[in-house]
């Protein structure tokens, strides 16, 4: 009877285990009418406010970046555009000063001559006691005439002693022509020799053939 009554009993338990309202695995049943998004959305939202200042400044940081870095290259092409038109004009600037100096020594070069024909009339108006405002003209004749002609002709010798150069040199060039002329004329000649020689050697000839053969004919 005992062991009825224990089978039984197991049975009891076995069946209440088995039952479908009883399981050890908790089940957790959510309402299938909440969209996804109304959830991300609400999670979102729950983000600390810190979180949301940080990514703000961290973008604004970038955007600072970028228009500074964007700043900076565009003052050094400013820059460098700047550097070279300073160098341009230095350029420039320095070949007006190259001018400006030889046109100070061609200036200078004439203020000392016409110093000197001051200082020659003054001299030859104290030698001979004469009135500068009379006597001027005598002063041109007698010194700034003679020395504008000395000018003029060493600008005349200078340029037939060209002219002598350059007639020096074609008459050379000639020169070396007629050498060749003539050796080419001699080698014509010396040709026209040994043609006329060669010429008479076959006359010679010929008219022994012809007498030998008259002999043989005989």
């Amino acid at each position: 009877a005992e062991v009825q009554m224990t089978s039984s009993v197991k049975r009891k338990c076995v069946s209440n285990t088995t039952e479908p309202g009883f399981s050890m695995v908790p089940r957790f049943n959510f309402a299938s009418n909440i969209p996804v998004e109304g959830v991300l959305k609400a999670t979102n939202q729950r983000l600390p406010e810190s979180d949301k200042k940080a990514g703000l400044v961290s973008k604004k940081r970038a955007t600072r970046r970028l228009l500074n870095r964007y700043q900076l290259e565009a003052e050094l092409k400013n820059k460098d555009h700047l550097v070279e038109t300073l160098k341009q004009q230095l350029a420039r600037a320095e070949g007006a000063q190259q001018e400006l100096k030889k046109e100070k020594e061609r200036l200078v070069q004439e203020v000392g001559k016409i110093k000197k024909v001051h200082d020659t009339c003054i001299r030859i108006l104290e030698y001979t006691s004469m009135n500068p405002g009379k006597e001027f003209v005598l002063c041109l004749h007698s010194v700034i005439f003679p020395l504008t002609l000395q000018m003029l002709t060493e600008k005349v010798l200078k340029e037939l002693m060209l002219f002598f150069r350059t007639v020096a040199k074609e008459k050379e060039i000639l020169e070396a022509v007629m050498a060749n002329w003539k050796s080419d004329r001699d080698e014509k000649l010396n040709a026209l020799e040994k043609h006329s020689y060669i010429q008479a050697q076959i006359k010679d000839w010929a008219a022994i053939l012809e007498a030998l053969q008259k002999h043989l004919a005989m």
